[in-house]
């Protein structure tokens, strides 16, 4: 029986994201809101499924 395992991630686009609100916010002399950032993330957190190969069991 194979071990399914998963494996989080963010996709490209999030991490673009969080890129430009910081460097908008650099830009515009205010702070970027750290909490709502964090509820973004929890939001647009993926999951990658994992099954591992015989190779990599004991």
């Amino acid at each position: 029986m194979a071990k399914i395992t998963l494996k989080a991630y963010y996709p490209w686009w999030f991490r673009l994201y969080v890129v430009a609100v910081h460097t908008f916010a650099y830009l515009a002399g205010l702070e970027a809101d750290e909490e709502v950032l964090h509820k973004h993330a929890r939001a647009a957190k993926r999951y990658r499924e994992i099954v591992p190969t015989d190779e990599m069991q004991p």
